[in-house]
């Protein structure tokens, strides 16, 4: 017989050492081209937050205690491992070097890469030379010092035989996806230049290669697209060695598949019509690939986002064709798409489910016309099951203000859920508003056990993908530009109360970490109603000064906020005043702004948002707004985010322990 007792006060089975136990974050899934051996990369929050390559079928660690396979290129890293012919090459983030190891039992790891004392250089998103495979292929970001202006990012080529380094291509602001076609004699990459970030402008190339004295050359590099600004390519893949295939948004304003011919010099849509979905997320970090050749690369498996979710389609590339949507498809993400061998008709890739964790999995796809697919778990992301009785589903809502059609806004909510417990009559659940990250970015469906945390105990989450995030083209995402600040604040304000009949938007909490920090903490001081919530929690990385972060944060965002403020701190500084927290803590006349109970949690090592940007706040509540209030912690060797057992449960106990201090 379920208890009676208020929303929030409900016991859970899913606990602190639940959340940090029993599930497997897994970075990466890797093939070994030549053995066709699966690989995956696992985070291990109880072994120091460090990232473990695995022999995915053996369930073997490759690389041993000490080493952390992990990069920090754009300070968000990615693609950290390569692996070829039983050797796996990985960059290590302890020492910023480059390493190898065999595939055997007790092998260990040898120096590939330069000595680098200084720890100056960083590598990641790693290609091997198919005939010259000493020479791999990588991006190499070089910090002269401290200043994020001084970054220089750059291709390389790191000779394993003799660890050494010489360049490759130079001359962008950015690099990303170095991959040789299968002969060897071309290469191509993806770049861009700031203000842009890799979805909103990047570029393509190919160039011949020829191997003279050892060493890699290039000669006629060649553009596949571009158009700075405006059009973004990304993940490009050889099919053939004069073939690649790559994702732009050129055509609809949506990530759809194009096949470029280094034959003919031009490119033409995969797909025999638009399809108004995102065939791909944006790279955030490296190895996001979102789709797999298959056979001999006449046609691949590809994702595509509908409704706030992944589904999957496998198209024919032969020509331009309609693809062919593989029902019902379980996983609500799929990411690291990789061939599971050289023709093979499988894949590997990394998944989620909305009602238990996910895993690495392999698709088996059955034969033309319907591709029925076999799903196998190579490695599932817990051991046990989590009891479906304390998950709660999630309902995707698209939310119409003032009921106008053309201006939807999209969310996600998880209502309380729990078999021990039922509310009182009449009640409805406080309800904590997540705000994701990015802001160029999105919430998705994918189980968390920290939303379950929540929601078990008798809280409504809410995950609000405001205007300006990813997942439902590029108008959407653009509707933010200028309006950072403003817009992301309203919508998750309008998301609860136009959900108002399911939650108390009277006893509403906001939180968020990174970009959604920074709305957190507009919510309570720069937005019209900074009253219309209870609590707040800035969760890591939040942002309080604009014109600071202009200057301090990594190269890699250096300049995001020109597009998302509408220019510079030198073009519009009192923009970037008006909608930084930290200048508005206060009024005018000096009447607390900020009111509402706020709970700040950083990292002290955080490189893209610095922890100043956390005590120079604080301070200034304490000078100039002392009796409201406020609860903060710092944690040592933590960055943007927590990789960490111990922070995660002690961010999540402070957490929960201030809604239940502030909402009921």
């Amino acid at each position: 017989m379920p208890q009676r007792a208020p929303y929030g006060t409900w016991q859970s089975h899913i606990t602190l050492e639940t959340v940090v136990s029993s599930s497997i974050v897994f970075d990466d899934v890797l093939v070994d081209p030549i053995t066709s051996v699966v690989y995956h990369i696992e985070e291990r929050p109880t072994d120091g937050g460090r990232s473990v390559i695995v022999n995915t079928a053996e369930n073997r660690d490759v690389i041993p205690s000490g080493f952390n396979a992990r990069d920090a290129v754009n300070e968000y890293g990615g693609a950290p491992a390569v692996v070829y012919g039983g050797t796996v090459y990985f960059s290590n983030i302890t020492d910023g070097r480059v390493y190898s190891v065999e595939d055997k039992q007790g092998s260990q790891p040898s120096p590939v890469s330069p000595e680098d004392p200084k720890k100056q250089y960083r590598y990641a998103n790693f290609a091997v030379h198919p005939v010259q495979t000493n020479l791999i292929a990588s991006i190499l970001e070089y910090h002269p010092n401290d200043d994020p202006q001084n970054v220089v990012t750059t291709l390389c080529v790191i000779d394993t035989a003799t660890a050494t380094r010489t360049g490759l291509v130079e001359g962008a602001d950015f690099y990303a996806s170095p991959v040789f076609n299968p002969s060897g004699t071309k290469i191509a990459w993806q770049e861009w230049y700031q203000p842009d970030m890799p979805f909103e402008g990047a570029l393509i190339y190919v160039a011949d290669v020829s191997i003279k004295n050892g060493a890699i050359v290039l000669s006629n590099r060649t553009y596949c697209r571009r158009e700075k600004l405006k059009i973004s390519a990304t993940y490009p893949t050889w099919i053939s060695d004069t073939t690649l295939l790559y994702t732009s948004d050129e055509s609809n304003g949506f990530q759809n598949p194009f096949i470029y011919s280094t034959t003919t010099g031009s490119a033409r849509p995969a797909l025999a019509n638009p399809i108004d979905q995102d065939f791909a997320e944006p790279a955030w970090f490296f190895g996001l690939y979102p789709y797999a050749l298959l056979g001999d690369g006449s046609y691949g498996a590809f994702t595509a986002f509908k409704d706030g979710r992944n589904i999957l389609y496998v198209l024919d590339l032969t020509k331009p064709s309609d693809p062919v949507l593989i029902p019902d498809f379980p996983f609500v993400v799929a990411q690291h798409l990789k061939q599971s061998g050289p023709k093979a008709t499988t894949f590997v890739f990394t998944a989620s489910l909305s009602d238990q964790p996910g895993g690495v999995l392999l698709c088996t796809l059955g034969a033309a016309p319907s591709f029925a697919p076999t799903y196998t778990y190579l490695k599932r992301s817990s051991a046990s099951p989590v009891l479906n009785e304390y998950v709660s589903p999630p309902r995707p809502y698209t939310l119409y203000k003032d009921n106008d059609p053309n201006d939807p806004l999209y969310a996600i909510l998880y209502l309380p859920m729990n078999p021990d417990f039922e509310p009182l009559d009449g009640e409805k659940p406080p309800c904590i508003t997540h705000v994701h990250g990015g802001p160029t970015s999105m919430t998705t469906q994918a189980l968390s056990l920290q939303k379950m945390f929540f929601t078990s105990r008798g809280f409504a989450w809410l995950d609000v993908n405001y205007r300006g995030s990813s997942g439902y083209g590029r108008a959407y995402i653009e509707r933010l530009a200028g309006k950072w600040g403003i817009l992301d604040n309203q919508d998750c304000e309008d998301a609860v109360t136009l959900l108002g009949d399911l939650v108390d938007s009277k006893r509403a909490a906001v939180r968020g970490g990174s970009a959604g920090g920074y709305t957190t903490l507009c919510s309570v001081t720069t937005a019209k109603n900074n009253k219309y919530y209870k609590a707040a929690t800035s969760a890591y990385g939040g942002i309080s000064d604009l014109t600071l972060l202009a200057k301090a944060t990594e190269k890699f965002e250096l300049q995001y906020m020109y597009k998302l403020l509408g220019g510079s701190p030198e073009d519009i500084p009192e923009v970037y005043k008006a909608r930084s927290p930290y200048y508005n803590v206060v009024d005018s006349l000096g009447v607390p702004k900020i009111t509402i109970p706020l709970l700040m949690l950083q990292g002290k090592n955080d490189p893209v948002v610095p922890q100043d940007q956390a005590t120079r706040f604080l301070d200034e509540i304490k000078n100039k707004a002392p009796n409201e209030k406020l609860s903060y912690h710092f944690y040592d060797n933590e960055g943007h985010g927590w990789k960490q057992a111990s922070t995660i449960k002690d961010a999540l106990k402070r957490e929960h322990d201030w809604y239940v201090e502030n909402l009921l």
